[in-house]
């Protein structure tokens, strides 16, 4: 099926830009980096993709419908001379295409260099020893049962461990490497909220109650329709063209659902604050009709006959007719990865949404109908046809909420100067308390966060000193922030007084589970003789002996939390013997292994050459992230966007 594009809101930009502005700071670091190594990709390596193996998208466009193949002479034939096109459509169209063509020359010349970079800068973490994959491989696929008790340090409160000073310099001392940070900086700031003022909520008010006096006194249908209509014109109602049911919020449609045409029902009461009024225009059925359907996609694979991929549709339509579970054979057999988790639902749609012959069928069958298979240029699909819907309402909605009026914006801004202006040599924290306001402190962060989501006060940070004070910025749906920085910190080791809190948490965490470990002890001597942990419960009612099922060795036990320690413990222990004490991240542990399923190897020597160049394109791709990390970081970038954008 086909996609729709999303036309962005004005307040989308912001992150638009910071996508765009990130992908043209990599690729140009990529190219100066590429051609320090000497790199480069020449224009023969360019014609042969272009010629032997072009873009999906470009072969698209030259699909033969007769048998849903690519006509690679009709593409040869075009884009060796793109002029032909102009015979074939007109010359506008012939130099679009021509245009197109080079901006991806220019695109294949950048996939090509940054594939060639990843090689060379992640070569050495492409090599995978078979023997680890090996092991990997029977780890990752094999589950075991357990029955465990936890004797968690949750029981002990923190009132009972302390900490001291020394004990945190000394694990500092010890640990500090660890601690390694790149330049960061930290910011205190002063919400001012956006939000109407007194004036803003009168105004409204005194709408509300002219609407509704108007309303009571034209007491009949006609009368009040035409109340309405001139009020909502003056007001700025919003008339919403005919819409299907199901996309009219559910609490709106409730109302409407029970009004007759022309009809008008409010002060309704919103939960996000003000009232709306609604008037049912018009009511219609069967003009635009919906289908919901789930679908099963047999892909045409490369190099491969169609034929066998309909055979294969083919088959999966006669289980599906003789009886079997759609949904479980969309799973199973779907090659829609985005819907074939869902049994292929696609929910509903109407015309236009997918490609022809794929709503032809739909819509062209009743609801329960199971049709197919469908050949698109996609593939075989087998549809499930499971509803169709076609009522429709078309609706006027009038809604009297407090609107920030560009008075009230202006003197929220002027508070925020003030701010700014009498905070010269003075704390954030004391010009907050006098305007009896709080001051938040953000979280230490790099260059490359745009902090509050705000790229304006990242820069702002970094390009001034300790103590400078930002000028206000709208923090758009918040309000007007004006921030102070308070903390700088150099590439480095992270001072002791930022990592003194996580030092102390984990080293009463250490304690706590010193404080616990007596009693696991005693609990293991209870159990150890018996065949079976679960047999405590005979001996100590107060015992919570849990059971997990077919676990993987992720560190994820239910009941038991995340605790990588604890399954690497329960996968080296023999079946049938009850472990313990074996202490663990979060508690001591008792447990018993009752089952283990070990993965039939078999399925290793099939996928091993798969599996070690998926292993292989991982290591890579992290490798080579972290290098374009390290790289952004070094250089020396200067971002002037706040000059020209305002956020």
């Amino acid at each position: 099926h086909q996609h729709g594009w999303m036309w962005l809101a004005a307040s989308d930009e912001a992150p638009v830009r910071e996508q765009v502005w990130n992908e043209m700071t990599d690729e140009i670091l990529l190219r100066q980096e590429a051609k320090r190594m000497g790199i480069t990709v020449s224009n023969d390596e360019i014609l042969d993709i272009l010629l032997q193996d072009p873009p999906q998208f470009l072969r698209q466009q030259f699909i033969d419908t007769s048998n849903g193949r690519f006509n690679r002479e009709r593409y040869l034939e075009v884009v060796t001379n793109p002029d032909i096109v102009a015979q074939i459509v007109n010359p506008q169209v012939a130099a679009d295409f021509k245009k197109m063509l080079i901006r991806l020359e220019d695109y294949i010349r950048l996939e090509k260099l940054q594939s060639v970079m990843r090689t060379s800068v992640a070569s050495a973490t492409g090599i995978i020893d078979p023997t680890y994959m090996e092991r990997r491989f029977a780890l990752d696929n094999a589950t075991v049962d357990v029955d465990f008790i936890q004797v968690g340090t949750q029981s002990v409160p923190d009132a009972k461990v302390s900490v001291s000073e020394q004990e945190i310099s000394d694990y500092y001392s010890k640990y500090q490497t660890s601690y390694k940070q790149k330049p960061v900086r930290r910011l205190k700031y002063v919400l001012l909220p956006m939000v109407p003022s007194q004036a803003d909520s009168q105004k409204v008010q005194k709408r509300l109650e002219r609407l509704n006096m108007a309303l009571a006194i034209a007491q009949t249908p006609g009368p009040r329709d035409t109340v309405f209509e001139n009020l909502s014109s003056e007001f700025g109602g919003q008339i919403n063209d005919f819409k299907h049911v199901q996309d009219i919020a559910p609490q709106k449609m409730a109302i409407l659902a029970g009004m007759q045409p022309r009809e008008v029902v409010g002060p309704i009461g919103q939960p996000t604050g003000g009232v709306s009024f609604l008037r049912l225009d018009a009511k219609r059925s069967g003009v635009n009709e919906l289908v919901k359907a789930s679908h099963i996609l047999i892909a045409i694979k490369p190099n491969e006959n169609k034929d066998s991929a309909k055979a294969e549709a083919q088959k999966i339509f006669n289980e599906v007719k003789n009886g079997g579970n759609f949904a479980e054979l969309a799973k199973k057999y779907s090659a829609d990865k985005s819907n074939a988790p869902k049994g292929g639902d696609l929910g509903f749609f109407g015309k236009g949404a997918m490609v022809k012959p794929f709503e032809e069928a739909a819509m062209g069958a009743a609801v329960g109908s199971i049709v197919g298979p469908v050949e698109t240029q996609f593939g075989f699909h087998i549809i499930n046809v499971t509803d169709k819907k076609s009522d429709e309402i078309k609706f006027t909605e009038l809604s009297l909420v407090p609107i920030i009026s560009q008075g009230t914006k202006n003197t929220i801004f002027r508070q925020a100067q003030m701010i700014k202006e009498q905070g010269k040599g003075l704390p954030i924290d004391t010009i907050a308390a006098r305007m009896k306001v709080q001051a938040q402190p953000t979280a230490f962060f790099r260059r490359a966060t745009a902090v509050l989501g705000l790229r304006s006060l990242t820069n702002f940070a970094f390009d001034n000193d300790l103590n400078a004070y930002s000028e206000p910025v709208e923090l758009k749906g918040s309000g007007v922030i004006v921030a102070q920085v308070t903390d700088s910190r150099i590439a480095g080791i992270k001072p002791l007084v930022d990592v003194k809190e996580d030092i102390k948490t984990r080293l009463m965490q250490g304690k706590k589970l010193d404080m616990v470990k007596a009693q696991a002890e005693e609990l293991f001597k209870k159990v150890s003789g018996l065949d079976s942990l679960k047999k405590i419960k005979g001996m100590d009612s107060t015992v919570n002996v849990q059971t997990a099922a077919a676990l993987h060795d992720n560190g994820s036990v239910p009941g038991a939390g995340l605790d990588m320690s604890f399954t690497g413990n329960i996968f080296v222990a023999q079946p049938g013997k009850i472990v313990g004490p074996v202490r663990c991240e979060r508690g001591y542990y008792v447990f018993q292994v009752t089952k283990r399923n070990d993965v039939d190897m078999k399925g290793f020597a099939a996928q091993r050459a798969s599996l070690l160049q998926n292993e292989r394109n991982k290591a890579q791709g992290a490798s080579f992230f972290r290098w374009k990390n390290e790289l952004r970081d070094r250089s020396d970038i200067e971002d002037n966007r706040s000059k020209f954008f305002r956020e």
